[in-house]
């Protein structure tokens, strides 16, 4: 095979490579990301798009993906990809996304960098979770210890009191058979 005739086998297998890797993005459950190594977002998956009603477009940028998470996770998500940013350590945290419906579900965000030849981080890849379902049961469960809680110290107390009320009562009663 002469070199010539490799080139084309090349270009067959680049594309079929990344026909099969959005066909993969796109049918995991994920929100997919990537970045450039200074953070601006790069490629978003259909999920994405479909959950935000964001279009590409519209998506790609350094920060735009934090003005969709809710107000109360704003700055703590950019301090922490900022971090990771900074340092190439793996990145992770867990914070509500704005849907395209208006309603807040939680996600595990994650990134992890890759690096080029010389060491240096070339993109970072990036997943968002669903963890909703999670994070209500937590919560559910975290209510419910609570109110167990509440249901022992009533308990403990109306225990007390009684224990206070029988040894009155024994109390009389020794001083009745004591006279």
């Amino acid at each position: 095979m002469s070199p010539t005739e490799s080139v084309p086998n090349e270009e067959l297998l680049r594309r079929q490579g990344a026909d099969q890797f959005h066909f993969l993005a796109d049918f995991i459950p994920q929100l997919v990301w990537f970045t450039d190594p200074a953070g601006y977002h790069t490629f978003f998956n259909q999920r994405w798009v479909e959950f935000t009603g964001y279009t590409l477009a519209d998506s790609v940028g350094p920060d735009m993906w934090n003005n969709l998470l809710h107000p109360d996770d704003q700055a703590r998500a950019r301090q922490v990809w900022g971090h990771s940013l900074a340092t190439g350590e793996f990145y992770e945290i867990e914070y509500r996304f704005k849907s395209k419906a208006g309603d807040y579900r939680w996600f595990l965000g994650q990134a992890r960098p890759q690096y080029d030849e010389q060491g240096h981080i070339r993109q970072w890849f990036g997943t968002c979770t669903d963890i909703q379902e999670q994070k209500t049961t937590e919560l559910q469960l975290r209510q419910r210890e609570q109110d167990l809680e509440r249901a022992y110290s009533d308990l403990e107390l109306k225990v007390t009191f009684r224990n206070l009320e029988l040894e009155r009562e024994v109390r009389e009663l020794r001083q009745r058979l004591g006279e």
